[in-house]
């Protein structure tokens, strides 16, 4: 049986997707009416550029994982994630806009940086293309996740439907604590296999 994940293309359909996100947050970036609303689109834009880019550069994976349930809870886990910012913030100032904006800010950077780290072994779904231990990931096993879900905490701190959001980013937790368990559970049985044929 063809992989069905090949003849849709396994690399068209993510650039589509993050070439849409691009897009959304240059609109956003031009309508921006605050200063740390144009930093938030321009981070968030210049985070979807690098996993447009890593997604069609990347080798192939060393351990290739197709299994259903690691699959649905990895793409669930983005689409997740995604729908957190579709809350929005509120327009409002005070404290809890500025803590919304600093988190926003602080988690984009920092998801950023683990990205430029992870380089070529990015993906979407649990295979595995190397062992990436410098940068932030010599001290966060999943530094991109937790950048990511800080990021997300500023969209819900500065939501206009808070209790939503939370729910959502609630959702987006347990999905990503179940993505690093198939990612880890990959990494463990390449290198196991690794070490049996030594």
């Amino acid at each position: 049986i063809p992989d069905v994940l090949t003849l849709l293309g396994a690399r068209a359909i993510p650039t589509l997707l993050f070439t849409i996100m691009v897009i959304v947050q240059v609109e956003g970036t031009l309508r921006a009416s605050s200063v740390s609303g144009a930093a938030f689109h321009v981070l968030s834009g210049a985070l979807w550029v690098m996993f447009t880019v890593l997604i069609n550069i990347r080798p192939a994976p060393l351990r290739r994982d197709r299994a259903p349930v690691g699959v649905a809870v990895a793409l669930l886990s983005q689409l997740t994630m995604i729908s957190v910012g579709l809350f929005g913030a509120d327009a409002g100032s005070g404290i809890r806009v500025v803590a919304s904006d600093v988190l926003l800010v602080a988690g984009l950077a920092f998801s950023i940086a683990s990205v430029a780290f992870l380089g070529r072994c990015f993906g979407i779904l649990p295979d595995v293309r190397g062992l990436v231990v410098r940068g932030p990931y010599r001290l966060v096993r999943h530094p991109l996740y937790l950048g990511e879900l800080t990021a997300a905490v500023g969209v819900v701190a500065g939501s206009r439907h808070p209790w939503a959001a939370a729910g959502a980013w609630v959702t987006c937790l347990a999905l990503q604590i179940a993505r690093t368990h198939f990612e880890e559970s990959n990494l463990r049985e390449l290198h196991n296999q690794f070490h049996l044929k030594v």
